[in-house]
């Protein structure tokens, strides 16, 4: 309903009423089914798709910063984003890194092979293209720390991974379950 979707929209999934409620009831979970049926019976919107599929679209996005940066630095674009698709003018959008973190380009043999421990660095699509300098500071304090560093790669080559969790804000269990596919297996070798 209507009023259960609304009070689900607080809702960030964190998992704490599942720890602390005596009878170990799931909102984020009941959150997620409320969200699948809804987009069943009503659709994904559009300002919803949009953010659901940013890993999609995150690689093409991050070559053209300047371009998806204009929609705050523009007069009036904001206001008109806002009433199109639903996206508070108020708020800026996250910016695009100009160098984001590429496992593949980043990834160093000697790193992997020094260490004394193994350990596998998987970055997700928001440390990859808005905050690089997570992963890449990651890096350093493991290897300070005398890890070998594995990083998580797509086993088919293709774009970096994700987790799925922008599809679950949206309702869409069938994606959210395909990014966690990819995702396991390309963890699955190391464990």
């Amino acid at each position: 309903s209507d009023a259960m979707a609304e009070a689900m929209r607080l809702c960030v999934g964190c998992k704490g009423c599942r720890r602390e409620c005596p009878t170990g009831v799931d909102m984020a979970r009941m959150k997620i089914e409320v969200l699948y049926q809804r987009a069943r019976r009503l659709g994904v919107p559009l300002k919803d798709k949009l953010i659901a599929h940013l890993p999609r679209y995150a690689p093409l996005a991050a070559r053209m910063p300047a371009l998806f940066a204009a929609r705050d630095r523009i007069p009036g674009l904001a206001a008109l984003t806002e009433r199109v698709l639903g996206l508070s003018a108020r708020r800026t959008l996250p910016r695009f890194s100009p160098d984001p973190f590429n496992p593949v380009r980043e990834d160093s043999p000697a790193r992997a092979e020094s260490g004394a421990r193994e350990v596998v660095l998987w970055t997700d699509t928001f440390n990859t293209y808005f905050e690089p300098e997570n992963a890449r500071a990651a890096l350093r304090v493991l290897a300070a720390g005398d890890y070998r560093v594995r990083l998580a790669k797509p086993r088919d080559g293709g774009r970096p991974l994700c987790c799925g969790r922008t599809y679950l804000a949206a309702g869409m269990v069938a994606e959210a379950r395909a990014e966690a596919g990819r995702l396991l297996s390309a963890l699955a070798p190391f464990v």
